[in-house]
């Protein structure tokens, strides 16, 4: 009787951890540290690689106040990381002027983590967006894929995460 509800036991156990990595973990969430302050932020919209089933969630947008001259921290999981993502950043001047968007690109596996810093003292980032490359680029008019100007094809996003920073 024993050995029975061992291998019971065993059998229940298996299911288990079958059915829990089976389960949808929901799309990855990105963690963002600004000025002592910390969020989790989910995607405003998350598509599958091909970008053919996409769910928006337009209230995930976030948010955390920073001082000016503070830096931001972005920390991304290992579904992001390992595919192409970016980072654009903007900010203002320390007299209010918005300021041009920043871009970084980081390539599968290159980076988990990324800092974004004001350029200049006195600025403040304003908001900080993580995008995650899909597998399917943009087009032409004549079908053709849109090019940058080493003849990459442009990517179109799959996921998007977005940071407002706020004055404090």
């Amino acid at each position: 009787m024993s050995a029975r509800k061992t291998a019971l036991g065993v059998l229940l156990g298996a299911l288990a951890l079958i059915t829990t990595s089976c389960a949808d973990a929901g799309p990855p969430e990105v963690s963002i540290y600004a000025d002592g302050e910390h969020t989790r932020v989910a995607p405003l919209k998350y598509c599958d690689v091909l970008i053919n089933d996409c769910d928006a969630t337009p209230d995930a947008r976030a948010t955390l106040p920073i001082r000016p001259g503070e830096p931001v921290q972005i920390s991304v999981p290992a579904e992001i990381a390992e595919t192409p993502w970016l980072v654009n950043v903007q900010g203002l001047s320390a007299d209010g002027t918005p300021l041009p968007v920043r871009q970084e690109f980081f390539a599968p596996g290159e980076s988990h983590a990324y800092t974004a810093r004001p350029a200049n003292p006195g600025e403040r980032l304003l908001v900080v967006e993580v995008l995650q490359l899909g597998g399917a680029y943009a087009g032409g008019t004549d079908g053709k894929p849109i090019t940058d100007a080493e003849g990459n094809p442009q990517l179109l996003a799959r996921g998007w995460w977005s940071l407002q920073l706020e004055a404090r």
